[in-house]
């Protein structure tokens, strides 16, 4: 207990020595000079004499309050803190050894507090055991491959206590049989100069040790999983590249000019697109989309219907996104910048069956319920709308608008007319990209002898080999104007002004749409034959090859599903170290690798190719 005496109204130093000379007190003194106002006004003074409670840890208990300060029971009430002063708690602190290590193993925990401590709890998130009372556990062990937080407190005799918690303390990682393979995505891969990127590690066969490298971003490097907030600061192109470690070694990716980070964002509104190459998919089979959207987007909504998560605010999913159920299923992306932004929904784009199901196959039409494709005549033409006629039109498409499949195979014609002179004489069936206002881009033809048709017959025409598409398409057919040649399409009865059309015509080598040319709304009879045709991991496998296996000088890598541009065969050792890599030609079903100077041994190979990685184990025998 200390005794206090505030002298008020004006009395000096002085006055307050020669008060404590005079009658020999022994407890401080404090005069109005020395701050004696100041004392009464904090503590709320309102009478002499007054106590106050002043606890170790520096709060003030006043007698107005409870407890009675009068009663020594209420003091003690107050807690055990009055039994010690905070330099003497006990502070908690703890290590352990090894923290890296296999699954199914043990941890030993040594305390290292500080200050007198007479009771330790310790907490083992999924230890065995979980929790222990004691200065000195047993070995925990680890049955559950991750992370695991740690916790202590320390408590003394007076019950004063401290807690640390060590997150993410103790890794434990799951045996391998073979190496790691490194993968990796981005949530964005056009940057703003200044913005930042995330990373999502995609590494495969129980990783558990990650070392990153940022060309270009801030921090350079990173040892953590999921790598966040890198930040580009200059414009340009970066690599990245990921070093992981499992049980049996390492292995790298390095992907080239990853990261393209833009000065600024330009003046033009984006336009957003998209696709992915797996859109016929097995329940809860992760579906990876890309991103196409063009003039720097900075910001990006997609919805996913059907999906999980049904929406992302991100430029790319790297976990990609599950459809739990079946159905047929649309894609919304929404991408802006400071100028304005753009939408595109595919709708039905995403097919998913309890199954994996290699092919999915129907036809379109663009024919109205009830309307029955005649051989249409407009009033000053001679000939027909739809085949030869006075103004020679030469070309006719119609714009079919479905997201859902990505090739065409054939067609279903209503042939009303043909004729021919020469056996010679054919017409030519056109597919050309649906991404602009008007038939642009061919994507493929098929030459069709005219002497093959019949007049009046609904004609099947199978393609040489399917065309591929990615959504909207226009579909349609040129014309000769050889003596002797007729060939006329049935066409959709006219729907009048404002009606649907989708027709165009080109007249005098111009694209225009049927109302424009002659103020009529129609289209063709035509149904093409489609179909949506997945690629999963094990078609994926079934598809591709090695050969020999073991190898000498040279080893042969075949892809049934042909090679795109951009894939390649990488052979690395145990270690993860690359020891040689060739690129496939775009177009070709095999890789020939050049062996030649590797040294005997069992290594591995990596194939990429369509969006995906394919590894075999291969020996090369000298």
């Amino acid at each position: 207990m200390v005794v206090l005496a505030v002298f008020g109204g004006g009395p000096t130093d002085e006055d307050c020595i020669a008060f404590r000379d005079e009658h020999g007190t022994i407890f401080p003194l404090v005069s109005s000079q020395g701050g004696a106002g100041s004392v009464v006004y904090y503590y709320g003074v309102e009478a002499f004499p007054e106590t106050v409670l002043i606890k170790p840890d520096r709060t003030v208990v006043w007698d107005s309050e409870d407890p009675d300060l009068g009663v020594i029971d209420d003091i003690v009430a107050l807690g055990p803190q009055q039994n010690a002063c905070p330099e003497n708690w006990p502070i908690a602190e703890f290590s352990g050894t090894p923290l890296v290590i296999p699954i199914n193993t043990g941890v030993t925990f040594t305390e290292e507090c500080q200050n007198p401590v007479n009771q330790w709890i310790w907490t083992f998130e999924n230890g065995t055991p979980a929790n222990f009372n004691g200065q000195t556990p047993p070995e925990i062990i680890y049955n559950v491959a991750g992370y695991h937080d740690v916790s202590l407190i320390a408590r003394n005799e007076f019950g004063n206590e401290n807690e640390i918690t060590k997150n993410d303390y103790i890794l434990v990682y799951e045996l391998a049989d073979t190496l790691p393979v490194a993968g990796f995505s981005a949530n964005q891969v056009i940057v703003i100069a200044g913005n930042s990127v995330d990373f999502t590690d995609l590494s495969y066969d129980f990783p558990f040790e990650w070392h990153w490298s940022f060309q270009g971003g801030s921090p350079a490097t990173s040892t953590v999983q999921y790598p966040q907030n890198i930040v580009y600061n200059a414009a340009g192109t970066y690599d990245v590249q990921l070093i992981v470690r499992n049980s049996q070694g390492y292995d790298t990716l390095l992907i080239e000019n990853y990261i393209r980070v833009i000065p600024e964002v330009g003046t033009e509104i984006p336009v957003a697109n998209f696709t992915t190459r797996n859109r016929l998919v097995k329940v809860n089979t992760p579906v990876i989309f890309q991103d196409l959207t063009t003039n720097n987007p900075m910001f990006w909504s997609w919805a996913f219907e059907g999906g999980d998560p049904a929406f992302s605010n991100e430029q790319l999913q790297p976990n990609g996104i599950k459809y739990p159920q079946t159905g047929f299923f649309d894609v919304t992306l929404n991408a802006g910048n400071v100028n304005g932004a753009d939408v595109l929904t595919k709708r039905d784009y995403v097919v998913v069956y309890d199954s994996f199901v290699g092919t999915v196959c129907d036809t379109v039409a663009n024919l109205l319920p009830g309307e029955i494709p005649y051989a249409m005549q407009i009033n000053g033409m001679t000939g027909y709308y739809g085949g030869q006629n006075s103004d020679r039109i030469t070309m006719y498409a119609d714009y079919y608008d479905y997201h859902t499949f990505n090739q065409v195979y054939g067609v279903i014609v209503p042939v009303l007319q043909v004729d021919h002179l020469s056996n010679s004489s054919y017409i030519r069936f056109i597919t050309w990209d649906g991404a602009s206002d008007e038939p642009t881009t061919i994507l493929g033809e098929q030459k069709v002898y005219l002497r093959d048709l019949r007049d009046n017959y609904v004609q099947v025409i199978i393609f040489d080999e399917p065309l591929a598409i990615d959504g909207p398409f226009y579909l349609g057919y040129s014309i000769n104007y050889a003596d002797g040649d007729n060939f006329v399409v049935g066409m959709a009865p006219n729907r009048g002004n404002g009606g649907i059309n989708t027709l165009w015509v080109n007249k005098d080598n111009q694209w225009l749409s049927s109302p424009s040319a002659y103020q009529i709304s129609t289209s063709t009879g035509i149904r093409p034959l489609t179909c949506l045709v997945g690629i999963d991991d094990e078609v994926l496998s079934e598809s591709t090859g090695i050969y020999p296996n073991p190898c000498s000088d040279r080893l042969f890598v075949n892809n049934d599903l042909l090679f795109d541009k951009g894939d390649f065969v990488e052979i690395f050792d145990r270690t993860g170290k690359t020891i040689t890599m060739q690129f496939a030609e775009d177009g070709k079903n095999t890789i020939e690798v050049n062996t030649e100077n590797i040294a005997s041994g069992v290594y591995f190979a990596r194939i990429f190719t369509k969006g995906n990685l394919v590894v075999e184990k291969i020996s090369v025998v000298k």
